[in-house]
């Protein structure tokens, strides 16, 4: 099998075997707690339900080898159950061995054609991967079994969405609110979709989503943006306070205050403490302290404005603007 084009790249492949056979166990009722998975194991250490159970227990717990190791063991004792399968792709995905996650997957669905959960999940293989079309001809299977499936409809609105078919992104994401009216991700998505068109829309869908998750700093923020944008300031002033009172550490928040507050009123005062919030919530926030060195500049503070200036180098060497503050300054070397 052809290897899989990965964004971050594979991690060192190495193969695993199965053994092709199924053991008779008897089945168990309690494999809800580390503690009664291993009491089973104790006294049935190759019972494949148990193994399993641990492997679940373990991906829970972020130890990717120890459940790698159950997952294997479990196949070993049962190679008939397409779950266990899911799980192990489950794993490798986690190690980023997508080619292993695949051929798990494509497992599962051999041993159950109707499982929803491993086309899903094979779904968001293919798109991690950038292989849309193999995306979509997956959550069409999804669909196949369950036309009122919502993450499948919002899976089609992230493909169409990234392959620049903003109708159809549109669409697949209105029929996924239509499924479920409480898809956060679904509204979020909408939001964005629209706010780069500057549609107003885009406020109904970002204010649903804040409703539905009003600690989402995020979504609040890209409310502001599109009020910023479409040259709305008191409104995105107001919700960028809004997002400060929640979430004081939301460093671009204090930052747009600062600016809006230089460019709707000339305000350098004012601006200069917003900056400065910025980069105590975000100390490496060069652009945050590179701004700090304009307020002081354009009031007449050079020594201040140029510290200020090499302190956003000293953060971000590739910082241009700041470069371009010392030459102005006459403070470059």
């Amino acid at each position: 099998m052809i290897p899989l084009k990965t964004k971050v790249g594979l991690l060192s492949a190495f193969c695993f075997a199965v053994l092709v056979f199924s053991c008779t166990q008897p089945e168990i009722s309690d494999l809800s707690s580390r503690e009664a998975v291993e009491k089973i194991l104790v006294d049935q250490p190759l019972n494949a339900e148990a193994l399993h159970a641990r492997a679940k227990l373990f991906i829970k717990e972020s130890k990717s080898d120890s459940a790698l190791i159950d997952a294997i063991h479990a196949i070993e004792q049962d190679s008939s159950k397409a779950e266990y399968y899911l799980t192990l792709g489950d794993i490798y995905l986690i190690k980023n061995q997508t080619r292993f996650t695949r051929q798990a997957l494509e497992k599962a669905i051999q041993l159950n054609p109707d499982s929803k959960d491993a086309h899903m999940k094979l779904a968001e293989l293919f798109l991690y991967v950038e292989m849309r079309q193999e995306a979509i001809n997956e959550i069409n299977e999804v669909l196949k079994r369950d036309k009122t499936n919502p993450k499948a409809y919002y899976l089609k609105g992230i493909i169409y969405k990234e392959s620049g078919d903003t109708s159809l992104a549109i669409s697949s994401f209105l029929t996924t609110v239509e499924q479920d009216p409480n898809y956060l991700l679904a509204f979020e998505q909408l939001g964005l979709v629209f706010a780069a068109s500057g549609n107003p829309r885009a406020v109904n869908f970002y204010e649903t989503a804040i409703k539905l998750d009003p600690k989402n700093s995020l979504t609040r923020y890209n409310l502001g943006m599109y009020y910023q944008d479409n040259n709305q300031a008191e409104k995105a002033v107001e919700v960028f306070k809004e997002l400060i009172q929640l979430d004081p550490a939301f460093a671009n928040a204090h930052y747009n205050l600062g600016y809006l507050a230089i460019e709707e009123s000339g305000d350098y005062s004012s601006a200069l403490e917003h900056f400065k919030s910025a980069e105590i919530a975000n100390p490496n926030y060069a652009a945050a302290v590179y701004m700090q060195g304009v307020c002081y500049e354009n009031t007449g503070k050079k020594d201040e404005a140029i510290s200020l200036y090499k302190k956003s180098i000293q953060i971000d060497p590739r910082f241009s603007l700041a470069r371009n503050g010392l030459i102005r300054l006459g403070a470059a070397k």
